[in-house]
């Protein structure tokens, strides 16, 4: 009885410092206007999503003048016809290159062997890399003025949100994202702690990725974002965590689909705590991320009154996260993501147990690989 409530005022005492934190790290900013012929967007393409075309059209959507790079493979005929349908539009024509590559070689990144292509052909002074699943908001990136002006070498990483997803399983993926987004990118960077970097979209100088040539550096690494940002910081490459939202919806139609793929990101986020561990990531990340399981555990034990009590405490997180979502992306989401916020927090515990009793093997597209030493290494 004594530990349940001493778990329960830990549940409570760090999703507070947490919030508190983040909220301290989410200012409001009066931003100037930046120019779109200055920015160039890379997206590596693959088709599979039924969004695809959707979401490449999103992007476009709210541009005029910012130009696009779409990566697609010559082999994947799908994401080439989608492509080519939407440059039937003449204005996206104008602003769009789609570049057609040979198939990847074994032991080399899929995503950055695409990105390496082509980051010599970028003549504008930003770039962007952009997952072929993820928009962003055109508003708020209004917000790289303030670091337009910075003079030291930075990359300058968003803030990913899920949102406007159907079906159970897509939707237990958004309220895992999240339900975490928020709460672990802002605090970390609150306390100067930010190692790592959203790998579905982040933005850059070009001058800077080229003389580093980064992606060439990176090519033979498993987590491209947790690369980039260790190669940058051992070169003295400052990254800036963003208020910039970008929408990342992952379609997820099967249980199966469902726990492959949060297997993965949790077997990212190993690789990521053995890479950059410290104080602030013991007490802001792991040890929040645990409590839920030992809470849901131990009142499972206890008996009925307990385990009430403790989906009581999942709500009102969920409840709190939800108010502070609204506010920050100036949206307003539906009071069932507080239920499936907290069907993520119970579902959670057993996706940690079934990923450390399996093989660390995950599905990554077509291919197996096996996540060992953050290499590349196909089963």
């Amino acid at each position: 009885m004594y530990l349940f409530y001493g778990l329960s005022i830990s549940f409570v005492f760090f999703f507070c410092l947490r919030w508190l934190l983040a909220k301290r790290y989410t200012k409001p900013r009066n931003d100037g206007a930046i120019d779109e012929r200055e920015y160039t967007v890379l997206q590596p393409i693959l088709s599979g999503d039924p969004r695809l075309a959707e979401d490449l059209r999103g992007n476009l959507e709210q541009t005029t003048e910012m130009l696009f790079m779409w990566l697609v493979d010559k082999s994947d005929v799908v994401a080439q016809e989608v492509t080519q349908n939407i440059l039937q539009e003449p204005d996206y024509a104008k602003r769009v290159t789609i570049v057609l590559l040979e198939d990847v070689p074994q032991e080399v990144n899929p995503k950055v062997y695409k990105l390496k292509q082509v980051m010599n052909e970028i003549t504008t002074p930003y770039f962007m890399v952009l997952d072929d699943d993820s928009v962003f908001n055109r508003v708020r990136l209004n917000e790289m003025s303030h670091y337009e002006k910075v003079t030291e070498d930075f990359i300058v990483t968003g803030i990913p949100y899920n949102f406007g997803q159907t079906g159970l399983w897509s939707k237990l993926v958004a309220a895992f994202v999240n339900s975490n987004s928020l709460l672990t990118y802002f605090p970390m960077a609150e306390v100067k702690a930010n190692q790592t970097i959203n790998g579905m979209f982040y933005i850059s100088r070009t001058e800077l990725f080229q003389r580093l040539a980064v992606f060439e550096k990176i090519q033979y690494e498993l987590c491209d974002d947790l690369a980039v940002a260790a190669f940058l910081a051992k070169n003295n490459v400052r990254i800036i965590q963003s208020q910039i939202p970008c929408n990342v919806r992952n379609t997820v139609l099967q249980p199966k689909k469902y726990v492959l793929l949060m297997k993965r990101w949790l077997l990212f986020a190993s690789i990521y705590i053995k890479t950059f561990p410290s104080v602030a990531l013991f007490f802001l990340i792991i040890v929040p991320s645990f409590l839920p399981g030992l809470l849901l555990l131990i009142s499972i034990f206890l008996g009925w009154q307990y385990i009430v009590g403790t989906l009581g405490l999942f709500s009102l997180k969920a409840i709190l996260l939800r108010t502070y979502r609204n506010q920050f992306f100036e949206g307003k989401e539906s009071l069932s993501v507080i239920g499936y916020e907290v069907l993520n927090d119970i579902f959670l515990p057993f996706l940690f147990i079934y990923t450390l009793v399996t093989p660390p093997i995950i599905q990554w597209r077509n291919k197996k690989i096996k996540v060992t030493d953050g290499k590349i290494r196909y089963v």
